[in-house]
């Protein structure tokens, strides 16, 4: 796979469609269907400020956000227990995680991805997502190469948004497609 962090060093993101269109050249690079970026701000134990940046269809982000949300996610939820989670195998088990695929494949999105925790200082959460194609026999081998190829690049991205997260005001929802 092409290295995604030679540009991952690079300065601060100026606003949000520039560090949508670097998630979206990454993955063309890297040859990988998508990449998702949440950042989750709590206060309280409740969602005070959510961004996510993506290489989804803004038309499945505006369809999750209205029936799923992060909170009802089974799949974030595991996430923000710290634990990496293999999206194929979360769909055998049905619920909610079955019907946000159902929905999600009609973008575009296969079961072979990966969501991995990002530490962060509090009770804040980041998850970082990368999507590919791939096939049943060959996904044990494919997912061990993403979490080690965008574990990194995940905590670079991470560290490129975080000043216009931080410049947000708080409270103030942000979804950027």
């Amino acid at each position: 796979m092409p290295d995604v962090l030679a540009d991952a060093h690079l300065k601060p993101f100026s606003g949000y469609d520039q560090a949508t269109a670097f998630l979206t050249e990454q993955a063309k690079r890297a040859n990988v269907l998508h990449l998702s970026y949440w950042y989750l701000q709590f206060s309280d134990g409740t969602p005070d400020q959510v961004v996510w940046v993506s290489t989804y269809d803004p038309e499945y982000m505006n369809v999750y956000m209205k029936y799923f949300t992060p909170l009802g996610d089974p799949v974030i939820e595991t996430v923000m227990d710290d634990r990496i989670v293999d999206w194929a195998e979360w769909l055998p088990s049905g619920g909610t995680q079955a019907e946000i695929y159902e929905i999600a494949k009609n973008y575009g999105i296969t079961k072979y991805g990966l969501s991995m925790p990002l530490q962060v200082d509090g009770q804040d959460k980041i998850i970082f997502s990368v999507c590919v194609n791939s096939d049943d026999i060959s996904w044990p081998k494919n997912r061990a190469a993403l979490v080690q190829q965008f574990k990194p690049f995940a905590r670079r991205f991470d560290e490129r948004i975080r000043p216009l997260i931080v410049s947000r005001r708080k409270g103030e929802a942000v979804f950027q497609f």
